[in-house]
């Protein structure tokens, strides 16, 4: 039976501090966890839409991708996968919501940093990881 891909949605939360200054950044849950496949959606809560358009996610950067194992002239050999997560998916409104969807299609099994950014800098950079499909 194939695996069906499932739609993960994170939550970043943007929670105005109490001097009124800036924001703290709740990230729910705190480390994605996601199969080969699967479609992961942020949704960016309590941002004045004029801040929410400026948010951006991506940037994924390997912390530990397994290596494959290929057949050569010499035999078999391991190999470093080259992480494809595509470029930064802007936050965009859906509905009274900001959404950022990313669709994993064929991303390499392994541990993840990514970043969420506003206006091209890093605000905060969660873990992920990415399992292989389920047979």
């Amino acid at each position: 039976m194939r695996y069906k891909k499932v739609t993960r949605v994170i939550t970043v939360e943007f929670v105005k501090q109490a001097a009124g200054l800036g924001y703290d950044i709740r990230v729910t849950p705190e480390r994605v966890v996601a199969r080969y496949g699967d479609v992961l959606v942020w949704d960016v809560q309590k941002l004045p839409e004029g801040l929410a358009k400026t948010v951006a996610i991506g940037d994924f950067q390997p912390l530990d991708v397994p290596p494959r194992v290929s057949k050569g002239k010499k035999g078999l050999g391991a190999t470093t996968p080259k992480v494809k997560l595509g470029p930064d998916v802007l936050v965009k409104p859906a509905g009274k919501r900001f959404k950022a969807p990313l669709d994993l299609a064929k991303a390499d099994p392994g541990y993840y940093k990514y970043s969420i950014k506003a206006n091209g800098r890093t605000l905060l950079d969660p873990d992920a990881e990415l399992r292989g499909p389920k047979h």
